[in-house]
């Protein structure tokens, strides 16, 4: 899939048009995709098998995990997971392939004082991996079993709500330092001198778009931070924000956004066209649209669920076509195909092990077109 999801991206966007072909055309286009996807079938991806973060020299995996639930009591760490079961997944996840992990100074804020918050997980998990690596025969290249390795790639998240001080500790956040500020305190917890993407978690008021790429600018200056990237912003204040750091010469890596199968919004209001234009990475989060686009939605009976059946069905024999790949998994490798980088939640090594299992495989432009005219007939 890796050297192929890049190219294939560009002609899966076309491929919704089959319908409207003639018969012999339709029949000439098939064949071709066979032989693409017999090619793409044998062609099995590596732990080399990355992609540029943007435009910028960071190599990531194509899959990312998103830490939003590590450290939540809400999301039953501390009941029904701990640090423990996380520490063994991310090992999973790295030994895996799988090496880009978003992270934010606010989740799992409720624990930062037990030391057990996402971005202190997170740290720690990284400090772990590293250490172990370097006592390894090969510690800046290959694993002990000679695969080649990618370092684990660390994002988190300005939170830009004043009064954010209230969660996480700190000043009452006002004007352009707020933002070094908040970085040094989450490169605390991380336990880093650096972080390799820092991101504003979301557009306010309080700070227009000019300050908040002027405070990103200074934190790439100061060494806080390899890359800068966005989150939740539109087409327009996107292309703003490219363009305000352009003129200090540094790259926007980045705009995290919701997206998935059952969520395709950045496809229709020109977000996913502008990052492909400009070559900033779009990062998808909730890929799996809160847990809808998995197996257990088969067995439930609320309207939501009944209402999207007809999709997860198609997504499940879709799957079997592959070696019997799960919902969530074809869902993944779905938003892989339209070039974003999903960011899933895991909790648990065989979660981890079933994200890995994503990076295998790519459906082919026929079942990209068939999932997105599955999708365009429910009404969610």
């Amino acid at each position: 899939m890796g050297a192929s999801v890049n190219s294939s991206a560009g002609f899966l966007g076309g491929a919704s048009k089959l319908r409207y072909w003639g018969v012999d055309q339709q029949a000439t286009k098939r064949r071709r995709s066979a032989t693409c996807y017999a090619t793409l079938k044998t062609m099995k991806p590596s732990f080399t098998d990355v992609m540029r973060l943007g435009r910028t020299e960071l190599e990531v995996s194509r899959l990312g995990i998103g830490t939003l639930q590590w450290g939540d009591p809400g999301s039953g760490f501390g009941d029904t997971f701990g640090e423990t079961e996380l520490a063994t997944a991310f090992d999973v996840l790295v030994h895996g392939g799988i090496n880009f992990f978003d992270t934010a100074e606010v989740y799992g804020y409720q624990n930062i004082k037990a030391g057990t918050s996402s971005e202190q997980l997170l740290g720690r998990f990284v400090s772990n991996n590293r250490s172990s690596r370097m006592k390894q025969p090969h510690p800046q290249g290959e694993d002990d079993d000679g695969k080649h390795f990618l370092s684990p790639v660390v994002a988190t998240k300005f939170f830009t709500i004043p009064w954010t001080n209230f969660l996480v500790g700190g000043g009452f956040r006002l004007g352009r330092k707020s933002l070094l500020s908040a970085l040094r305190a989450s490169l605390k917890r991380i336990g880093q001198d650096k972080v390799d993407l820092y991101q504003i978690h979301f557009p306010f008021p309080t700070f227009s778009n000019s300050a908040l790429m002027e405070s990103l600018k200074e934190a790439v200056e100061e060494g806080l931070t390899t890359a800068v990237g966005v989150s939740n912003y539109s087409q327009y204040q996107m292309e703003e924000a490219d363009d305000l750091l352009a003129r200090y010469g540094i790259p926007l890596a980045s705009n995290q956004v919701q997206y998935s199968l059952a969520s395709r919004s950045p496809e229709e209001n020109g977000v996913l066209k502008a990052c492909k234009e400009r070559g900033i990475t779009l990062i998808a989060y909730s890929p799996l649209a809160s847990g809808l686009l998995t197996d257990k939605t088969l067995t439930r009976t609320d309207k939501r669920a009944l209402m999207v059946r007809p999709l997860l069905n198609l997504m499940h024999t879709i799957g079997t076509t592959h070696g019997d790949r799960s919902i969530a998994q074809v869902a993944l490798n779905y938003l892989i195909c339209k070039g974003a980088l999903p960011i899933a939640g895991c909790k648990t090594a065989q979660q981890a092990k079933a994200h890995c299992e994503v990076l295998d495989w790519q459906l082919d432009e026929d079942q990209v077109a068939s999932l997105e005219e599955k999708m365009r007939t429910l009404k969610l």
